[in-house]
């Protein structure tokens, strides 16, 4: 998938992390620190209550320089390795962006985690229910959701 194709779900999708960050305006964010395990633990609570089709990863490691890519895959199982080949044999080069499944969370937190490569989860749907999860340094997530509209007062 391609991030028009996300934005079309009902996504917040930013190119880098200081769009989201610079227009405060629009997006409300809190930081949570979280390792892989808090990290799987909550993004699968949010993903179970919107519904699991409202659910996805980016993913870059396919972008990844082949030196790059070895360094990503000494944290992964022979399990995981495969499981990403099998995604990578499906997609165009450039896609970057994936349903999240299990095993992507898995994977996904805990690269996040090792700070070995970065991945966000986004949840689409309406304006009150989707947010981005950007992983970022230090196990933080900067999570971001769409200020709510507020209808100025009119005297009448």
């Amino acid at each position: 998938m391609k991030p028009e194709d996300l934005n079309a779900l009902g996504a917040i999708y930013f190119e880098n992390l200081s769009q989201g960050l610079q227009n405060p305006e629009r997006y409300l964010f809190e930081t949570r620190r979280m390792d892989g395990q808090a990290a799987c633990r909550a993004v699968r609570e949010r993903w179970e209550a919107l519904g699991r089709e409202r659910a996805f990863c980016d993913f870059y490691y396919f972008r990844l320089e082949q030196e790059a890519r070895e360094r990503v895959e000494s944290v992964l199982t022979e399990d995981e390795r495969k499981y990403l080949e099998k995604l990578g044999k499906g997609s165009p080069a450039d896609e970057i962006i994936f349903p999240l499944d299990e095993k992507l969370l898995s994977i996904a937190a805990r690269l996040n985690e090792t700070e070995m490569l970065f991945s966000t989860f986004y949840f689409t749907g309406p304006v009150e229910e989707r947010s981005t999860w950007w992983g970022n340094y230090h196990q933080e997530y900067l999570i971001f959701r769409e200020r709510p509209y507020v209808r100025p007062y009119v005297k009448k």
